[in-house]
């Protein structure tokens, strides 16, 4: 929002107000593309921090977890077609302090990769940096820069109860018409099930608007929804 509507242009949402509410995490990310397989790798595998309650203290301070919880997907096992025959497709993610806690990516990075395939090796029964073909790289900085994510908030608003459902930005944008938003830091929030969600109620908002022919009421349809 920051980046695409001036801040001129928005009443409500204005950078100061963004900018003094609460973000969600970050996450370092490695996209990896080995030669071979990994039969005995689940699809999801997560290995928790051995010091949970410090792993979530560090990403709460905006920081890069000493000792950080991964999640590892491992999609090939399901789908091999996913990646060329006799290779794998792997997603690693670790959750990890937003921008506000000021650590430099560019310095932590080279480190963290390592800490992380570290970590992914032992997980895998071997090491897996020998069998990396194709590799992207993503930090808290990368999410910004590149993504035009608000501070590197990989889920955007957090979700407390002064910031959840209606107290999100709504789908039609209040300041400029014809304008509608849809996504994890919109109502109602984030995760999947909730964003195809802010997707639907978007797409029919934008149609009750045009007056598109076919369409129901959309009043009458969240009612009825809602008596389901």
């Amino acid at each position: 929002m920051t980046t695409l509507v001036p801040d001129t242009a928005r009443k409500r949402w204005t950078d100061r107000r963004i900018a003094s509410k609460s973000f969600s995490c970050s996450t370092f990310m490695l996209y990896l593309g080995i030669e071979g397989t990994l039969p005995e790798m689940s699809h999801h595998t997560i290995a928790f921090s051995p010091d949970y309650a410090r792993n979530v203290a560090e990403i709460d301070a905006g920081q890069a977890p000493e000792d950080p919880t991964i999640y590892i997907q491992n999609a090939s096992v399901t789908d091999p077609s996913l990646a060329p025959e006799g290779h794998s497709a792997l997603y690693v993610l670790a959750p990890v302090g937003n921008l506000t806690g000021g650590v430099d990516w560019s310095a932590e990075a080279p480190g963290y990769r390592e800490k992380i395939l570290d970590r992914l090796s032992r997980i895998a029964g071997r090491d897996i940096r020998p069998l990396i073909r194709t590799e992207v790289m993503y930090t808290p900085d990368d999410w910004q820069s590149k993504m035009a994510v608000y501070e590197g908030a990989t889920f955007i608003l957090a979700h407390n109860l002064g910031q959840m459902l209606t107290f999100r930005p709504r789908n039609r944008f209040e300041d400029l018409d014809g304008v509608y938003l849809t996504g994890g830091g919109t109502h109602p929030g984030s995760g999947l099930p909730t964003i195809f969600e802010s997707a639907r109620i978007a797409s029919r908002l934008c149609a009750d608007d045009l007056g598109l022919p076919g369409r129901r009421n959309l009043t009458t349809e969240l009612a009825r929804e809602a008596a389901e």
